[in-house]
């Protein structure tokens, strides 16, 4: 094993050991434990950040990444699965959003979670997702990636029940757990039909062997023996990625996922996990390139998520699920980009948003714990001097989702929408428009409900209201960073990041990306283009930042946002008398659009009724037929038993009966 085979190993490795020191000695070192699960997270990140930065120098010929294998997992006749990881350009990227944002939120867990009795407890959950992540992202083949899949749900399951006596918190991990095995089961069944197609369970070789090779382009589309139509995979696979990444139907879970701990909501639920299904996608871009009938359907689902999930967060009074419909929406974007074929700006939005809604999320938490634990946004207001470093970071966080230039999110979410409408699909750039403008409007009445206009606080709680320690903070800022610089970074064409990853001339990750990308744009029938800003149209370019400032303008207009010597007058009548004129729409935003009451209809009262009646059935009619020949079968045989007597004489005596009644018939027959 080489060095660099070992650091990759490393990276896993390195969390694993610290969620099993954690789980053994944790709960002796009480506070004091919270060291032994963060250190192994740096160090995982520090490994990450060396093998990404030097892993193209040790490459072997004709290889596009670094392969390891750890053991033989399966060696059953035909059927062998190695436990492997692998690490190429597409990794590499989810490695720094991964790493980076886990060990950021472990250091902030440190004084979020510094009261509560579960603290060490916190922290080997923690590690635990931070293992599954990784293996998810490394694996080589669908079966280890499968099994990471399932861990990273497990470790959802235990951090969002983390309260497990709080009973909302209990129900929600339970809903998250269940609905995101509807998914897997599709999942599940995408890979058994890759392997019944290939006959292997190696991602790299699968996809070769069900698409062909790179340099046969779209030839080897259909070259397939197993019989199912890529379509069909294409669709298995999707329906794992909407579980994990909650899209429509499937998107229930997300919400009430709110219920954990902070720090669980901006790692798992806006950074990390859930963005687990648009690298499935991408990973698989040339089985999906080869089904453009899936593709359009992943558009559809994706840009009906953005729209649905956005139109919710207009009206909800929960700081934190607000954010969790933003982040529903957003990753419809995601989904909607990949559907259209715009794998890089997918990926893109993905590393934006990993970093935007982990800060949004963060800063959450530390108004939160400002406010003792209260959530609803109308009961904050006045916050923005008491708590100036999470009011400045959470308005950068703001700023970056409501697409306003230069921060990422407006590149990576103005390259999906000009990509969708310059490559045919007007659709999707008209509906991620109206997105586009509802989700500057929802940003901006939350920053003017939670640190604008007068204090709604507790005026019992208010006195002791002081901004977070530094554990919280810095991460907050340090997520800040990349919130307003990486869109600048990455679509930059020349010095200083050009040259030094031999990209002159075109967007970095762009041209970091093309070699994952190249096989699924040749089978769509084009070429990847220049990712760069300037490969955007200047009037769709204009569109959409006029309808970010107009969302902002109408929620500044309406909810008291001060911007600068600027002041807007808050206007409850007026937000009254707008609800009032749609009540409709208005409710089924609020109500979620009655998804959960239509789930529980469906699912709980007539699906129990339904159970009820068959378990009647079973119980009265199936167990009645059985119990009854069973009731039957031993009456027999009970007065059989009696003839069983176990002595001699009983016997004998039965054999010369039955020689008298067999030769009395024999005399008789004869006499006829």
């Amino acid at each position: 094993m080489t060095l660099h085979q070992m650091l990759v190993f490393l990276i896993i490795a390195l969390p694993l050991t610290g969620f099993l020191v954690t789980a053994l000695v944790g709960r002796r070192l009480g506070l004091n434990a919270f060291w032994i699960p963060v250190a192994p997270v740096v160090g995982s990140w520090l490994v990450a950040m060396y093998v990404i930065a030097t892993f193209h120098d040790v490459l072997p010929a004709g290889t596009d990444g670094i392969a390891v294998t750890l053991w033989q997992w399966i060696p059953a006749g035909t059927f062998t699965v190695d436990f492997g990881l692998f690490v190429d350009n597409l990794t590499a990227v989810l490695l720094v959003v991964v790493t980076t944002v886990g060990m950021l939120v472990h250091v902030y867990s440190i004084g979020y979670m510094r009261h509560d009795p579960g603290y060490w407890r916190f922290f080997v959950y923690l590690n635990l997702f931070m293992v599954s992540m990784l293996l998810l992202v490394l694996a080589d083949s669908w079966l280890v990636l499968f099994l990471a899949w399932e861990l990273v749900g497990l470790s959802s399951y235990l951090l969002i029940g983390f309260w497990y006596r709080k009973r909302t918190a209990a129900e929600a991990s339970k809903k998250a757990f269940i609905t995101n095995r509807v998914g897997d089961v599709g999942f599940a069944l995408g890979i058994m039909a890759i392997w019944v197609n290939t006959g292997t369970l190696n991602i790299r070789d699968s996809i070769e062997l069900l698409v062909g090779p790179a340099s046969m382009g779209a030839t080897g589309s259909l070259a397939f023996a197993g019989g199912i139509p890529v379509w069909v995979i294409a669709l298995l696979l999707f329906a794992g990625a909407v579980g994990k990444s909650a899209q429509f139907p499937l998107h229930v879970w997300l919400p009430d996922a709110m219920e954990g701990p902070t720090p669980v909501s901006a790692l798992i639920h806006a950074a990390t996990m859930v963005n687990a299904g648009v690298y499935l996608v991408a990973r698989a871009n040339p089985i999906f390139a080869s089904a453009p009938e899936a593709m359009a359907f992943v558009a559809a689902i994706g840009i009906f998520t953005a729209i649905l999930a956005a139109s919710i967060a207009l009206t909800q009074t929960d700081i934190k699920r607000v954010l969790a419909y933003s982040t529903l929406s957003q990753l419809g974007y995601m989904f909607a980009a990949l559907g259209v074929g715009a794998f890089t700006a997918a990926i893109f939005h993905l590393m934006a948003q990993g970093f935007t809604k982990g800060l949004l999320f963060l800063a959450s938490g530390s108004v939160i714990h400002a406010v003792h634990d209260e959530q609803d946004m109308r009961k904050m207001g006045g916050l923005r001097k008491k708590l100036p470093h999470t009011y400045r970071t959470m308005l950068i966080g703001a700023i970056a989702m409501s697409g306003i230039p230069p921060l990422a999110a407006f590149f990576s979410k103005d390259e999906i929408l000009g990509e969708s409408f310059k490559l045919g699909f007007q659709w999707v750039w008209a509906i991620g428009i109206l997105v586009a403008v509802m989700t500057a409007f929802y940003m901006f009445r939350l920053i003017g409900l939670t640190f604008w206009g007068k204090s709604r606080v507790d005026p019992a709680v208010e006195p002791k209201i002081h901004e977070s320690p530094r554990t919280m903070t810095v991460p907050l800022w340090l997520l800040a960073i990349p919130s307003v610089l990486l869109g600048i970074a990455l679509t930059w064409p020349g010095p200083p990041l050009g040259p030094l990853f031999g990209m002159e001339g075109e967007g970095l990750l762009g041209g970091y990306l093309k070699p994952i990308f190249e096989h699924g744009q040749e089978i769509l029938g084009r070429r990847e283009e220049a990712f760069q800003l300037a490969g955007i149209d200047g009037m769709l370019l204009a569109i959409s930042i006029a309808v970010a400032l107009a969302g902002m303008l109408a929620a500044w207009r309406l909810f008291g946002v001060e911007i600068g010597p600027i002041r807007g007058a808050s206007r409850p009548a007026l937000v009254a008398s707008l609800t009032k004129r749609v009540p409709f729409l208005y409710r089924a935003s609020a109500n979620n659009w009655w998804f959960d009451d239509i789930n529980n209809l469906v699912f709980v009262v007539v699906g129990g009724r339904i159970a009820n009646a068959l378990a009647w059935f079973d119980r009265n009619v199936v167990d009645g037929v059985v119990n009854g020949i069973g009731a039957l079968t031993r009456r027999s045989g009970g007065g059989l038993a009696r003839v069983q007597t176990g002595r001699v004489q009983n016997y004998a005596l039965g054999i010369a009966l039955g020689l008298i009644a067999m030769a009395g018939s024999y005399f008789v027959i004869l006499g006829r």
